[in-house]
């Protein structure tokens, strides 16, 4: 209450010769008092700004994050309304708190903002959500990001980019199956999406990879007791199926995302899948001569 009476009372006094004061003095008095982070002062320009252009974005952007740093919600949410009023964006009004603050090192600033608006203005959730879940991506918050998506996608389950980011966090919290199957729910909508193919083709040559090379060990390791002559057709035989099932499905999965939008690193993947080999590895002078052929 003493902030706002003093407040007042300042408006009172400063007012009558503000009013004579040329706007881009006002501009420039606004200006400084942000740079030196005097937050209600700055308020008090940014009240006589708006009095005289009242559909200038950058003072309510401005105004609006001078209120968010003075933890004033009350404020924020009267520019907010005010910005509405005059024909402002929440678009615009968002990204240029997403600039200022990033720009005076208090990003958090504008997740107080889009959850504030969220809360006080529910039917702009599907907006702010959006914006929270660029920032939450930002910030490779991944239960943030689920948190997020998972609002989005209860009202637009086949929205792709949210899907996508969805996956990306799970991939951030080490839940591979789980982004795996978010991942499958992409190409069901769409069958061609780039992304999710390289991530589809990613996913099964290193695991088709690693079980070729599992096999490999368990070979050179001998510990099966299988008679000698069984022994090379059963490992082979198990290479085989791994190549027929994982590696044809990364090598399709690369191609389907090569035709769409073609690299040097889909073209290396395939050449890389297609030279492996149901092969075993052999024993020569007691060096062990790997068949595999590795791509970085």
């Amino acid at each position: 209450m003493r902030r706002i009476i003093g407040l007042i009372l300042l408006c009172a006094t400063l007012f009558p010769a503000l009013a004579e004061m040329p706007y881009r003095t006002a501009l420039r008095k606004a200006d400084d008092h942000f740079a030196n982070e005097e937050w209600r002062e700055a308020i008090v320009m940014y009240d006589l700004l708006l009095e005289r252009r009242p559909s200038r974005v950058k003072t309510y952007v401005d105004a609006v994050v001078s209120s968010a740093m003075l933890n004033d919600s009350s404020s924020v949410m009267a520019y907010v309304v005010r910005s509405e009023k005059q024909g402002v964006s929440l678009d615009s009004l968002f990204s240029g708190v997403d600039a200022c603050s990033r720009a005076i090192g208090h990003t958090a600033v504008y997740e107080q903002v889009l959850l504030l608006v969220k809360k006080e203005q529910p039917w702009f959730t599907r907006v702010a959500n959006n914006y929270l879940l660029g920032y939450y991506s930002f910030r490779r918050d991944a239960p943030k990001m689920i948190e997020i998506a998972d609002e989005l996608l209860a009202v637009m389950p086949d929205h792709i980019g949210y899907l996508r980011a969805k996956a990306e966090a799970l991939l951030l919290l080490g839940a591979h199956e789980k982004a795996l199957a978010v991942q499958q729910s992409i190409l069901k909508i769409d069958s061609l999406d780039f992304d999710a193919n390289v991530f589809m083709g990613c996913y099964y040559a290193m695991k088709g990879r690693e079980k070729l090379d599992s096999i490999d060990e368990r070979y050179l390791g001998g510990e099966d007791n299988l008679p000698a002559s069984v022994r090379k057709k059963t490992y082979t035989r198990e290479k085989q199926t791994i190549i027929d099932t994982d590696i044809a499905r990364a090598k399709r999965y690369f191609s389907t995302a090569s035709h769409a939008r073609g690299n040097k690193y889909l073209s290396e993947q395939l050449v890389s899948l297609s030279n492996l080999t149901a092969d075993l590895p052999v024993i020569s002078s007691g060096i062990i001569l790997p068949v595999l052929k590795r791509s970085k």
